[in-house]
């Protein structure tokens, strides 16, 4: 009888080993780090959502701005529609400035009113959509692996995590979760509108820096607007095809997306859209990347 405790108490133990050292763990699957950029990459499983602004968002608009001014700047944001896409990489955090200058040395994000934009952990700024897709061309070529900037409909996905709300923390602070204009930048420029709370930093802050959102994802709403590869079409939402849908096949605008620094809560929003000349850059305008495909164990 003791020998067969002993031989059970054994195997119990064996399995136990096998599941702890020779299964991975599922999370290893779920992220990966760039070798050439250190750059982190989380898994964002595909699935649908609906995209675009809910009517609730839009009768509060047109009460802030007036019916005019958001025609001009908002409606390209309806009609809402439900959009699936599949599961892509995306980089847990924006791309900052030493991550660039791997790929040009000389780079200058620059400051605002002398505030620098240059830091390591900042966000690199002052690129433009061209310089972007450049910037991803390089990388691919590095490291193997094929970086492009995010769909719209991606960006929009991974930044609502599932979520139905205006901003993907609900009611929290934005100061939470954003780095947007707020009490610190208002003591600064009194003339800004800005968010009721106080989120630490005037300019652009180090990527990381606030709560993110439930896929893990850091920044998607505030500190820089990031570049989509979408040509802008301010119809295109009646016309786009449910699965994938990557925009219309040429324009004067791309698409810019997650609102920024300076920005008030108008356009800090997950369904806020931004179009910008591809060769604009500006102290707000930066990026961040994605990868195709599965995912695949390190």
């Amino acid at each position: 009888m003791k020998n067969l405790v002993l031989q059970s108490s054994f195997l119990c133990f064996f399995w136990l080993f096998l599941m702890l050292v020779v299964v991975p763990a599922p999370l290893a699957e779920q992220a990966f780090t760039d070798p050439v950029t250190g750059m982190e990459f989380v898994w964002v499983a595909g699935g649908s959502f609906q995209m675009g602004q809910m009517e609730s968002e839009k009768e509060e608009l047109i009460k802030e701005l007036g019916q005019d001014k958001y025609e001009k700047y908002c409606a390209s944001e309806l009609p809402r529609h439900r959009v699936c896409v599949d599961g892509f990489w995306m980089g847990k955090y924006e791309v900052t400035n030493a991550q660039y200058r791997l790929f040009k040395s000389a780079h200058d994000s620059k400051s605002y009113k002398g505030h620098s934009l240059n830091g390591d952990k900042q966000p690199v700024v002052e690129v433009s959509c061209e310089d972007a897709v450049t910037y991803a061309e390089w990388l691919s070529t590095k490291s193997g692996r094929k970086f492009r900037l995010p769909f719209e409909a991606e960006w929009e996905y991974a930044c609502r995590a599932g979520t139905t709300t205006v901003c993907f923390w609900g009611e929290g602070s934005a100061c939470y979760y954003a780095n947007v204009a707020d009490k610190a930048a208002k003591r600064e420029w009194p003339t800004w509108t800005a968010h009721n709370c106080e989120d630490g930093f005037k300019v652009t802050a180090p990527v990381g820096s606030f709560q993110p959102n439930s896929f893990g994802l850091y920044d998607m709403l505030g500190n820089v607007w990031e570049w989509c590869s979408d040509w802008f079409a301010k119809n295109y939402y009646k016309e786009s095809p449910e699965r994938n849908p990557r925009g219309v096949s040429s324009g004067s605008y791309r698409i810019a997306r997650g609102s920024c620094w300076d920005n008030p809560p108008r356009y800090v929003r997950s369904a806020s859209r931004n179009k910008r000349r591809p060769d604009s850059r500006g102290y707000a305008l930066g990026f961040r990347l994605v990868v195709s495909g599965a995912p695949v164990k390190e």
